[in-house]
């Protein structure tokens, strides 16, 4: 009898080890929806080692039941009249019943010109892009960080061109973000690791409120303007 006991602890903690081990590091129950109000935005300035960069806007409108998301962006650093670096973005998504019907972008970056345009066919979305050209599942989220679901993902539509980027994300854990009119918000930290390795902040109703991440040596950090 003493045996038996020891082979059924064994077991038990084994089982436990496997439950643990194939748990998806973040689950989709912990995730709260966010749905935008009509005519409601994001808009975070841009900073690049403390000193403003630019600035990532993201506007939403309600056409009847499809919701139009606007992503603006535009980022740049200067030596006097010389442009040091130039990044601009514009994309239009269409979303419908929660599921991505249309996406079109365009990109200049440092000169070079990238484009996207997704479609929704049947039960796909067609794909035509400057990095990929082909087919696309429709459960698939963009890469404009805005929707909680892509922290859900283990593959992301690149906003820019098109690919397919494959991507792994850790939770961080709850933060308090403080900001400087006196606000604060409670959020979850997540680590989106991909070709860019970002971390993104969500508050409690799933919004996106923060992003930081490293380029070139350089670190560059979203700060919400109207938190």
């Amino acid at each position: 009898e003493p045996r038996t006991m020891v082979l059924k602890n064994h077991i038990l903690v084994i089982t436990i080890f496997l439950a643990m081990l194939f748990t998806p590091t973040v689950s989709a129950g912990e995730l709260s929806p966010w749905t935008p109000k009509d005519a409601s935005s994001l808009n975070f300035e841009v900073l690049r080692n403390g000193k403003k960069f630019g600035y990532h806007n993201v506007s939403f409108k309600w056409e009847g039941e499809e919701l139009v998301v606007n992503n603006e962006i535009e980022l740049k650093v200067t030596l006097g009249p010389l442009k040091l670096y130039s990044y601009e973005h514009k994309s239009v998504e269409r979303w419908k019943d929660g599921v991505l019907t249309s996406m079109k972008g365009k990109t200049k970056k440092e000169g070079e010109q990238l484009s996207m345009l997704a479609v929704k066919e049947g039960d796909q979305l067609s794909i035509t892009g400057t990095g990929y050209e082909g087919m696309a599942p429709l459960s698939i989220i963009p890469s404009s960080h805005w929707n909680i679901r892509e922290i859900q993902s283990s593959e992301i539509l690149s906003s820019e061109d098109g690919k397919i980027l494959p991507v792994d994300i850790k939770r961080i854990g709850e933060e308090t973000l403080k900001f400087e009119n006196g606000a604060s918000l409670k959020t979850t930290r997540y680590r989106l690791i991909s070709d860019l390795t970002a971390d993104l902040w969500y508050d409690e109703n799933g919004r996106w409120v923060k992003c930081q991440f490293s380029a070139r040596g350089q670190n560059i950090e979203y700060i919400l303007t109207t938190p």
